[in-house]
């Protein structure tokens, strides 16, 4: 029974993987897994906002030229390469924060790969 269980869980995700659905959830360790989207990569973190948002303008500043930061709103934008990236780092609960990273280039078309770049740079400093 626990195969049929499994197999009917990969089914489902690969279908939601190859049939463009809003997001497919992976286990991360963390509050609730990350979510990927045509052009954002988002988590839910049991840390401060002020903590994510400090390790994301950090990989930011890193990564190319931070063209806003407003820690007030939770947002950072930058620009890598010919990519616009914005960070967003919002309150959900008092204990928990969502993190969302998207990139589209200057033809506004999705840049999944360098959103999840990012994303991966922030997570590993958390």
């Amino acid at each position: 029974m626990r195969r049929h269980s499994r197999m009917a869980c990969l089914l489902a995700l690969a279908v939601c993987l190859t049939s463009g659905c809003a997001a497919a959830l992976v286990g991360a360790g963390v509050a609730g897994g990350y979510a990927i989207s045509k052009d954002s990569v988002r988590n839910t973190f049991d840390r401060s906002k002020s903590e994510v948002y400090a390790h994301s303008l950090a990989v930011a500043e890193d990564a190319g030229f931070v063209t806003s930061d407003d820690a007030s709103h939770g947002v950072i934008k930058l620009k890598i390469q010919n990519t616009n990236v914005t960070i967003t780092v919002k309150q959900l609960t008092r204990k928990t924060v969502e993190l969302k990273v998207s990139a589209r280039n200057t033809l506004l078309m999705p840049e999944i790969d360098v959103a999840q770049e990012v994303y991966n740079k922030i997570f590993a400093r958390l």
